[in-house]
């Protein structure tokens, strides 16, 4: 089936102009993640571009609990475009052919047998890469990460084609380590079955669905910001590390076009380039949402190791993509679902 003509992206400029949703029409999307972090984001963008579009399409997300997982997010049930499969990596449907296949699904932070977490993301990626072989898609997108490129220092911003990784010495990189397999992984099946796979390496992200309660600073701290029971946001690492945050509706918008538009075989950042400290951060979030609290070091903060987790966004850029999202204007959409 033909991909939809280009689009063209907005002109304007401005906080909180966005472009339009892509059209999605006569296509079907398989999507394994759909229920995570940014499967949700992904699920709001979707709909965004069916009430824009009215457009013919359908998008099946796989999950493990279809059932709990709608009697929890309700708004996502009765979408004439949406349809959940129950199933994981190792059993996927057959239920016929798609046009496109998004493969988001992975553990971010996971405790215990590294091993069994490095086969997930390896192993997860190469039977979801089999399997859009067998639906016969015409393009596929992998959702890796910037941890592809390892830690810090002063090689950040950094481009999507610089060849920085984690040293493989290192067992605490096994995310990053896991992601770069996966992305071999892709260059093959692309040269060998011409799956039409592009790679988006997400780097940090602000969004409704992001956990408050996990392992995401931005998250933490809107957490206490807006709890009556802690007195102040605490900084537990390095507060001068420095991190850059996307809105979540971008970083979906960033996805989608690059399922559609990227070059097959291209990985893609997908990310904010405004870099801000980890104090700066706190701070922002205090005086956005107006609250007055303390902002706490943890004693040995300073002494921490620096990180720099900031992305070059060129690639992005030629395809017509911008950050549209202040990180104001995404720290008051976070926060406006937890009030």
């Amino acid at each position: 089936m033909p991909l939809p003509p280009r689009f063209e992206p907005s002109t304007l400029s401005g906080l909180n102009t966005l472009s339009g949703p892509i059209s999605l029409e006569g296509r079907r999307v398989f999507l394994t993640g759909g229920t995570g972090f940014v499967g949700r984001s992904l699920l709001d963008y979707f709909a965004e571009s069916a009430a824009q579009h009215a457009a013919s399409f359908e998008v099946v997300v796989l999950s493990r609990l279809p059932e709990a997982f709608l009697a929890r997010f309700p708004a996502y049930a009765d979408q004439p475009w949406l349809r959940f499969v129950a199933g994981d990596l190792d059993t996927l449907p057959d239920i016929g052919g798609f046009t496109d296949l998004i493969h988001a699904a992975a553990d971010t932070h996971r405790g215990g047998d590294r091993i069994a977490w490095f086969n997930q993301l390896v192993d997860g990626t190469r039977k979801t890469l089999d399997y859009a072989v067998l639906v016969g898609a015409i393009r596929t997108l992998f959702v890796s990460s910037g941890a592809v490129y390892g830690g810090a220092g002063g090689n950040f911003p950094i481009e999507a084609d610089a060849a920085h990784a984690p040293p493989l010495g290192e067992t605490t990189t096994v995310y990053g380590q896991g992601k770069r397999a996966a992305e071999h992984l892709c260059a093959l099946y692309n040269e060998q079955h011409a799956i039409g796979c592009v790679i988006a390496r997400c780097f940090a992200i602000i969004s409704p669905h992001m956990p408050l309660d996990g392992p995401y600073a931005a998250g933490n701290f809107i957490r206490d910001a807006l709890s009556n029971e802690c007195p102040a946001i605490d900084i537990a690492g390095n507060p001068e590390t420095l991190r850059s945050y996307i809105d979540g509706r971008d970083m979906a918008h960033w996805l989608c076009a690059l399922l559609s538009y990227g070059v097959a075989g291209e990985a893609y950042n997908v990310g904010s380039d405004e870099a801000v400290s980890i104090a700066g951060l706190a701070r922002t979030i205090c005086t956005t949402l107006s609250i007055d609290k303390p902002i706490r070091v943890d004693p040995a903060g300073p002494t921490r190791p620096l990180s720099v987790y900031v992305p070059a966004i060129d690639k992005a850029l030629a395809l017509g993509l911008r950050v549209e999202t202040g990180l104001d204007e995404a720290i008051r959409r976070a926060a406006a679902k937890r009030c």
